[in-house]
């Protein structure tokens, strides 16, 4: 057991750490968007601990190819700012989408701010 223990470097443990929390961050992420009821709650779900969790098992693979090859490895580095730039704006844009066509939420919100300004014309009702 000691000699397994004495055997791991450092950069196979931060691996591990990180590829279990991203793992646990899309994990969660699934859950969330098999079990909210209405889309802007499940399109939530999706985007933010889904991205934070690629990005973290992007972030081991960093660290561990960087540890084996002698090198930075940055290819997993740009894919997480890809990803960052990427993933929000889509998913606002979804939200966005789904409030034109009149997707309904689960409950009735308490405000709604973009009700105030009448620039977004609704279009058909989708249930």
């Amino acid at each position: 057991m000691s000699e397994t223990l004495t055997s791991l470097s450092v950069s196979e443990i931060v691996t591990s750490f990180l590829m279990l929390a991203g793992a646990f961050l899309i994990l969660a992420g699934a859950i969330g968007v098999a079990r909210f009821g209405d889309f802007f709650s499940r399109v939530h779900a999706a985007g933010v601990p889904s991205t934070v969790g690629v990005a973290t098992v992007l972030a081991a693979s960093a660290v561990y190819l960087s540890a084996h090859m002698d090198q930075v490895f940055w290819k997993p580095l740009l894919a997480i700012v890809g990803l960052f730039l990427t993933v929000p704006l889509g998913t606002e844009m979804l939200a966005r989408a789904a409030y034109i066509t009149n997707v309904k939420p689960a409950e009735t919100y308490a405000r709604d701010d973009a009700e105030d300004r009448h620039a977004v014309e609704h279009k058909e009702a989708v249930e």
